[in-house]
């Protein structure tokens, strides 16, 4: 089983979504997709589309993205929202109608997909993992906005009962979601660069480091995760995906670039992998020969001599 593990990163899914396009390109195809945050927009369109044409209508609708469909306001209306304490800087309407237009038609629910995938989110009152799309009637706008639903940026999701906030938060690349699962190789697409705030002290920046501080203890347990894999003979293709820029958290004026980066880096990484050594013909034929010639006749047992 091969399964592609994304990871949060915001405004970067770009490179994600580049990242995405280098693998169908290179004949990549998953069995499974697990997504958290960002990851759970990419993982989910390329789910329900898991073709090259697929791969490339989710690169064209990140290279399309702008600020206002995913954080809408300016600083009036942010400190409006926290002056009348509705709980986050930005609402989620504009983002879920990004979600929409950035899933293909028709699907709206996990057992819509064409690939099986899992989307994790936090469950705010435990703390805990939150799975979404083992229930097949599930909708994947529920599952996406809950992902997604990072703190102050935006408020917790409620899901039925539950409030639901990003994925990230407990497990930001759940690489062991896909190993209980039974994948057997991993392509783990980890966006690796910090939260910026755009420099600078303030409110922002105290956010985006105690973030990015987070993510940082994270990572370090994830490597533990894939030592352990490697152990056991799980196969993890670890892509790290860098920006290279301090972008802050709803400057989308680079996601064209993000793209590129990404596909870019994905396939410098796969070029660097061994070629699958060709079976020689000669080898084949006798393997076939052997195969179809029929058992022979036991040998005589042995005569005793007069």
């Amino acid at each position: 089983m091969i399964a592609f593990v994304l990871s949060g990163g915001g405004n970067r899914g770009a490179l994600q979504a580049g990242a995405l396009l280098a693998l169908i390109e290179r004949g990549i195809r998953p069995d499974l997709i697990v997504g958290t945050s960002v990851g759970a927009l990419n993982g989910a369109a390329l789910a329900a589309d898991p073709t090259l044409e697929g791969a490339r209508r989710l690169a064209e609708q990140w290279r399309r993205v702008r600020r206002a469909d995913v954080f809408p306001g300016n600083p009036l209306t942010v400190g409006w929202r926290i002056l009348t304490g509705q709980g986050s800087l930005h609402a989620q309407a504009n983002f879920g109608r990004m979600v929409h237009g950035t899933l293909p038609a028709g699907a709206l629910r996990f057992k819509d997909l064409k690939v099986p995938c899992v989307v994790t989110a936090t469950a705010l009152s435990s703390g805990r993992i939150r799975l979404l799309g083992a229930d097949p009637d599930e909708r994947l706008l529920d599952a996406i906005l809950a992902s997604t639903a990072i703190p102050p940026f935006y408020p917790p999701y409620r899901y039925g009962d539950e409030l639901l906030i990003d994925g990230a938060i407990v497990a930001n690349l759940p690489l062991s979601l896909a190993i209980v699962r039974g994948a057997r190789t991993i392509y783990a697409l980890e966006i690796v660069d910090g939260m910026a705030a755009g420099g600078g002290a303030g409110l922002f920046h105290t956010l985006a480091s105690s973030l990015t501080a987070m993510l940082n203890r994270q990572h370090e347990q994830e490597r533990r995760t894939v030592a352990l894999a490697h152990q056991r003979g799980v196969t993890i293709h670890d892509i790290a995906l860098t920006s290279g820029k301090n972008l802050a958290y709803n400057d989308f004026g680079h996601s064209a670039e993000l793209v590129e980066a990404g596909r870019r880096a994905t396939l410098e990484y796969l070029d660097t992998l061994p070629a699958a050594r060709p079976q020689p013909l000669s080898r084949l034929a006798l393997r076939l020969r052997s195969a179809l010639r029929p058992l022979a006749a036991p040998p005589a047992p042995n005569t005793p001599s007069a």
